[in-house]
């Protein structure tokens, strides 16, 4: 836990940081507060240290080792942004961390994947916590909430001013998120039972940290388990419901809904299954009208990559461009030269560019005149590129807007709008289904209805 480590981290400025040399003895973590599974060896271990900080880790300047932990700065404030460990491979597991919900962050996860698609989500908020598994249609599954659990504030103390430590195990399709005894979240889903070879944490905007960051393997799941397990899911399934919008509410209720017919009721797997089929083959026949974001953006690249493959006078215009950057970059270091030892440490490399970026945001915070200088000339060639070569720079916005056109003048196709018909009528299906097997998530769709369209009034008076 992090108040057995605070004594041992000095306080440091960003360039305190460069500048002091120092031998740093890490202190061998305890063992974990598990509560499902039997700890085996400890696989990763973190605690932020300036001096010994794993080059595991990707970030840059939306992230900065900051008073013995790493902490989101307000480098692109508006944006949720993710540091991830590169390399993992964690299955059954114990993963530790601390956390700090301070600043404007309202919103950290801990995010597991495997294969391409996430697994798992251990999602903290102000008031609450839950876990989640997002959707993989590949293997049949779409999202579950697992379950939620409010957060108790310690006396005296508000939630942003709490270090508080989120213990996350697995164990096959298991999961267990606990805080202490009384808050945690209990749950199964077969999505779970994957080894882990993505792991991030995800902060929606700044000023939350994390610290003492661990992953244990586990090597069992206590003889008792079992018996715990019955009392836990007894208790969180009586224990108050987190306060939601009727909204949220409804999202909430409705994906769990999905969720159980999907994994349970083959009726309902059959209904989505035509939906699915009937509309994959509309999407297969007219691509120009259904292509999505992602598939947009691989196109857009595509095209870019093969316009610079090709034509000598693209390449020489952006190697122009990415020298003026490099300019730019130069000039930033050449205010705080030090920062250059981080460049050339193998230990510290992956924080140069974090350093970096916090030293050109305060040079912009100051208006430096040199710094804007360099920054119009490279937006200045920039712009020259990419007025010569407009085909390569379009915007996933403008893909967007031609597919949608191209949406509307199928309006004219009788085959088309036949198919697109039966999809609408397949889905209406499903809806009927899901209506009849848990009716209260009707009344849910109401009350949500109704919230939503009195917030559209009081915006109109």
């Amino acid at each position: 836990m992090r108040v057995h480590q605070l004594a041992l981290r000095p306080v440091l400025s960003l360039f305190s940081i460069v500048a002091i040399s120092v031998t740093v003895v890490a202190e061998a973590p305890s063992s974990p507060s598990a509560v499902m599974c039997v700890p085996g060896e400890l696989l990763f271990s973190e605690d932020f240290a300036p001096a010994t900080v794993s080059d595991r880790w990707f970030f840059k300047a939306d992230f900065a080792l900051r008073d013995g932990a790493l902490v989101r700065t307000t480098v692109n404030p508006d944006e949720s942004k993710r540091v991830f460990l590169k390399d993992p491979a964690f299955h059954n597991t114990i993963v530790e961390f601390d956390f700090k919900l301070s600043g404007n962050t309202t919103d950290l996860r801990l995010v597991t994947g495997s294969g391409g698609h996430y697994n798992s989500i251990t999602q903290i908020r102000q008031k609450h916590f839950q876990v989640n598994t997002p959707s993989d249609r590949e293997a049949g599954m779409v999202p579950a909430h697992l379950g939620e659990c409010i957060r108790k504030s310690q006396i005296g103390q508000s939630q942003s001013d709490q270090w508080q430590t989120m213990t996350v195990e697995y164990w096959n399709d298991e999961v267990i998120a606990h805080l202490n005894d009384d808050e945690f979240v209990v749950g199964r889903h077969p999505i779970i039972d994957r080894t882990r070879r993505y792991f991030a944490f995800q902060f929606d905007l700044p000023g939350a940290s994390i610290d003492n960051v661990r992953v244990w393997k586990a090597v069992g799941q206590r003889d008792d388990w079992a018996k715990v397990r019955k009392g836990l899911v007894e208790l969180q399934d009586a224990r108050g419901r987190v306060e939601r919008d009727p909204v949220d509410r409804y999202k909430y209720e409705s994906t769990n809904l999905k969720s159980r017919l999907t994994l349970g009721d083959p009726s309902y797997r059959e209904l989505v299954a035509t939906r699915e089929k009937l509309q994959s083959a509309l999407h297969a026949d007219y691509p120009e009208a259904f292509a999505t974001h992602k598939q947009l953006s691989k196109q857009l690249a595509a095209r870019k990559k093969k316009i610079r493959a090709n034509d000598a006078t693209f390449k020489v215009m952006e190697i122009a461009v990415n020298k003026a950057r490099r300019a730019e970059d130069d000039y930033v270091l050449s205010t705080q030269p030090e920062l250059a030892r981080l460049k050339q440490d193998g230990i510290a490399k992956q924080r140069y560019s974090s350093e970096l970026g916090q030293v050109r945001a305060q040079l912009e915070a100051n208006a430096d005149k040199q710094l804007a200088a360099l920054v119009a000339e490279t937006a200045r060639l920039q712009a020259v590129l990419e007025n010569r070569f407009p085909e390569a720079f379009e915007t996933v916005d403008a893909a967007v807007a031609a597919r949608q056109e191209n949406r509307k003048l199928l309006n004219r196709d009788p085959e088309f709008q036949l198919r697109n018909k039966a999809v609408v009528e397949a889905g209406k299906a499903v809806t009927a289904y899901l209506e009849q097997a848990d009716p209260s998530v009707v009344q849910l769709a109401a009350e949500a209805k109704n919230y939503t369209a009195s917030l559209d009034q009081t915006g109109q008076e």
